[in-house]
């Protein structure tokens, strides 16, 4: 699996205390609501309230600002290490649940139907989506191989997209619908996906 090479970095970061956290936060919103055609250096500014010149001494252009963006959030989401892998699953589960019911979560979701569409590739922010996820994905497998707690030969992309398609269309199907879940909803909803998920994946 290649390593996404990180954003490419401007002079320096935002002499502003706080502008860099809301500068990504601003993008992800602003992508959320834009998509890529959409999505500029100026509205993301405007939106974080801050100057122009405070967004580009950090990003160079807004490629590079959402692929912080991007994989900053992906981070903070995947990075779990309870010390089970039923632990693993259903805390991934759960933040995947929130995260997907949330602004930056509809903004990672537009960066998947975007570069699913789109005839040609638009930039490393989509890369950064597919491989800090599945990377994350691919290391809690691991370490429960590692302790007795998974088969070894079950294909760990099928993991990842049963615990991602689950929270995706959980998220898709509140705002078809018209629901507001809560966080027990969904804290519930996390523990039975990854209850079907260990189904198939614990040793017999």
């Amino acid at each position: 699996m290649t390593t996404v090479e990180g954003p490419r970095r401007g002079r320096g970061r935002p002499r502003i205390p706080g502008a860099e956290n809301m500068i990504l936060a601003a993008a992800l919103a602003e992508y959320g609501e834009h998509g890529w055609a959409g999505f500029t250096m100026d509205a993301v500014a405007r939106r974080a309230g801050v100057g122009k010149s405070t967004v580009y001494l950090r990003w160079s252009d807004k490629d590079a600002l959402l692929t912080e963006a991007v994989t900053d959030r992906g981070m903070e989401l995947t990075a779990v290490d309870t010390g089970t892998l039923e632990g693993d699953l259903t805390q991934l589960a759960t933040n995947l649940l929130r995260h997907f019911h949330g602004p930056s979560g509809w903004a990672t979701l537009r960066v998947t139907f975007d570069t699913a569409s789109a005839p040609e590739r638009l930039g490393n922010f989509a890369e950064a989506v597919s491989e800090v996820h599945g990377r994350q994905v691919e290391q809690i497998c691991r370490r429960a191989i590692e302790r007795g707690e998974m088969v070894d030969d079950f294909p760990v992309g099928v993991v990842t997209e049963a615990i991602y398609g689950a929270a995706m269309v959980n998220a898709l199907s509140e705002r078809l619908e018209g629901r507001h879940d809560s966080d027990a909803d969904l804290e519930t909803r996390a523990r039975y996906v990854a209850a079907a998920v260990l189904r198939g994946i614990v040793p017999r």
